[in-house]
């Protein structure tokens, strides 16, 4: 694919007249079983390529798309970006393309993910909701394997290609009292147990029953990797360079101070062995390894080529666009974790709630990252290092700042989050001293 993939770039190059022109293809195959009340009711495939071109004359650029790659519509293509590019206005900031890169390699290929058919899909989620007939209960998720490539190049000689096999299962089990979630995705079909992740979420299920209601207020809390990412998501675009020279990050003044406990390392890393994400960014600069908070400090920013010239430093390979417009954001977010399970942490806590998952997270005050929202799939109150009951959902108001100044504990970390390349995360299980929760939702899952 890569092969085809240059030759089609080169040829979309050959045919452009502008002063710097930049080709985008990306493209690939997806398959999805989805099923809702223990029966599967719909099987999809769909196939994407499209074709991006970027015109650049003078300090003017424009794009254009096309998902047809006959010479003809090439050439159109092409055409329309460049008459497009003449009309728009200058942009002053705008830099030369770049030169031909080099780039760390990565895997994040699995053969066998590609080649997994429709009824090897129906006959995992057959027998997984056969299990949960046995305990009464019902299932509704989705099970897909997808193959996907995403490739740079411009006319001074720069090509970039990144290729991805991508396995992801997401599953919630509801009994009439309360239900349980569980998800897995990896680009390594071996990474992904369907019949152990739906354990996971039957078994969450099985336990919340009968839940009990608890005054709102502050709570030790356990939270499991899936809530610690959806949190951490919100805070990752104040390690954006442009932002914090704007004065809307919440690391404005901060950095090379302490913000965080000792205990806290964040870093980008697309490299990592759970991540092997895309090595280079939307500008084709090579993506860098960046250390954000290091033992509690803030001490690193991820920067796009203009912010970086701005500040005399090299660019991060960070850039979400071509033009610096938005500035840069730090893909393959890691937390670093201790040796141990969240079942050490359970039963390491005298007293808490375990926070299983959160949902329907919204921004209070994004200098503060002060955010708002709903437990969900599961909260559970631990005595004496067991789980003794179920208990009624929160909602929450909670600084992850502040939250993560008062993390006691953490397990080993894990892939987590979307299932998604671009926003998945490799983070621990959080034993918190403190979680604060405004209100008793009436929400029953």
């Amino acid at each position: 694919m890569r092969d085809e993939v240059k030759r089609l770039a080169e040829t979309v190059l050959g045919l452009s007249r502008a002063d710097e022109t930049e080709v985008v293809i990306s493209g690939g195959d997806e398959a999805l079983t989805r099923f809702a009340e223990n029966v599967i009711h719909q099987n999809v495939a769909r196939s994407e390529f499209t074709v991006t071109v970027r015109a650049f004359v003078g300090k003017r650029m424009a794009e254009a798309s096309t998902n047809k790659t006959d010479e003809a519509s090439l050439k159109e293509t092409v055409e329309r970006a460049v008459e497009a590019a003449k009309q728009m206005p200058e942009d002053e900031k705008l830099l030369p393309r770049l030169m031909p890169q080099t780039y760390q390699p990565v895997q994040a290929v699995d053969e066998s993910v590609a080649k997994i058919t429709p009824k090897e899909r129906a006959e995992l989620i057959a027998e997984f909701v056969g299990r949960c007939k046995v305990h009464g209960t019902k299932a509704a998720g989705a099970l897909s394997n997808s193959f996907g490539f995403y490739a740079i190049a411009n006319s001074n000689g720069l090509f970039a290609y990144y290729e991805r096999t991508n396995l992801a299962f997401s599953v919630t089990v509801a009994t009439e009292e309360g239900t349980g979630w569980a998800s897995a995705s990896s680009f390594r079909k071996s990474d992904v147990d369907v019949l152990a992740v739906g354990e996971k979420a039957l078994q969450k299920a099985l336990l919340n029953r009968n839940p009990k209601e608890l005054p709102p207020g502050a709570y030790r809390v356990v939270l499991e990797p899936p809530a610690v990412a959806d949190l951490l998501l919100f805070m990752a675009s104040g390690f954006n360079a442009l932002a914090v020279d704007e004065g809307r990050s919440w690391l404005v003044g901060k950095l090379g101070q302490k913000v965080c406990g000792d205990n806290i390392t964040l870093i980008s890393d697309v490299y990592h062995p759970l991540h092997q994400s895309c090595p280079f960014d939307a500008e084709g600069y090579p993506t860098q390894r960046v250390v954000l908070i290091d033992k509690g400090v803030a001490s690193g920013l991820v920067y796009d080529r203009v912010t970086a010239q701005k500040h005399g430093v090299n660019p991060t390979g960070h850039s979400v666009d071509p033009t610096g417009a938005y500035g840069a954001f730090p893909r393959g977010l890691v937390m670093e974790g201790e040796d141990r399970s969240l079942e050490d942490l359970i039963a390491e806590t005298d007293k808490g709630l375990l926070i299983s998952r959160l949902w329907y997270i919204r921004t209070v005050d994004p200098m503060k990252v002060l955010l708002t929202g709903m437990t969900r799939d599961g909260v559970f109150l631990i005595e004496n290092g067991q789980i003794v009951s179920a208990v009624k959902n929160f909602r929450f108001n909670e600084s992850v700042i502040a939250m993560l100044n008062k993390v006691e504990a953490m397990s080993r970390a894990e892939r987590a989050g979307a299932p998604e390349w671009e926003w998945s995360e490799v983070v621990p299980a959080l034993r918190v001293s403190e979680f604060h929760f405004t209100d008793v939702t009436v929400f029953a899952g």
